[in-house]
Order: structure tokens, then sequence, then C-alpha cells
């Protein structure tokens, strides 16, 4: 991409000179190699919203239930898990969350939880309404103590 942008400048330079003119096109090809393509927000979107953040692993709550999802909604009953943003919802799971013997995207792992019954640990935010999930059944989903959490 650098490389055309420099020709086109060049072009451009050329051309102001009034000593030759070009145009130069090009087309590339996209492919994507996902399995899933996630556009819903995913229960509001990356961080959870409503304030508040994590400081340690002791002030995390514990909810067990069926896992839902719903038009781009993760849930257990009314309250919403937040798993991430898209880009980080697909890239690769720490762990084989749903024990299909393979590791997935996160996504792909959370999906394949759906139905289940799980143990999420995480931040409550929002009235009791949010939370942002940091442990699935035990296993760490995302740290806790990176300053994005931190107050």
């Amino acid at each position: 991409m650098k490389k055309y942008l420099g020709i086109s400048i060049a072009l451009i330079a050329i051309l102001t000179m009034g000593s030759a003119s070009a145009i130069v096109f090009q087309t590339t090809t996209l492919s994507t190699e996902k399995s899933q393509i996630l556009i819903a927000p995913l229960g509001g979107g990356c961080g959870g919203g409503c304030g508040g953040h994590c400081h340690n692993n002791t002030n995390m709550t514990e909810v067990t239930g069926v896992l839902t999802y719903d038009e781009g909604t993760f849930s257990i009953g009314t309250l919403i898990l937040h798993f991430g943003c898209s880009s980080y919802l697909n890239t690769t799971s720490p762990y084989d969350f749903d024990g299909d013997g393979t590791i997935e995207t996160r996504l792909n792992e959370l999906l394949g939880l759906v139905g289940t019954s799980i143990t999420v640990d995480g931040i409550i935010r929002c009235q009791n309404t949010r939370m942002i999930v940091f442990y699935i059944d035990d296993l760490p989903y995302r740290d806790c103590s990176s300053n994005k959490y931190r107050a």
C-alpha cells in the first residue's frame, strides 16, 4: 500500500509540472478465514459500560446458569455477559471451554457453550444487569490485571 501511495504522489508531482500523465489503478481480492463473522454488538460492545473497574480477583461475582445467545447478546437469565469486542472474540481462545477437543476462536468456544450450564466470574455493572466476564468454569478467559480494567 505504501509503495502505491508513493507512486501516486510522484505521479501527482509529475502531472502538476505538466511533463507526463498516467493513471494507476490497483485491485485486490479480499478473503476471510474466520468461521464466524461477528456483526452484532454482543450485549453493548467492548467494555461493558456503566463505570466500575476490576481491581483484583477478590471483587468478582460468581454466577451459574444456562448460557443463552440471542441477537448478538450472551446472557445467563437477565444478566448480559460481556466477553469482549468482535476483534477480541475472533482471537484464539486460551482454553477449549466448550470441551469439543479443539481450541477455536473465543467466539466459537462461547457458541459451543450455548445451552449448557456454566459458571462465570466477573465484575457486575449497571445496577446488576451486566457482567464483564474474566473466568469461565474457573478457567481464565481474560486477564483481570490489565490496566484496562483498573480504576
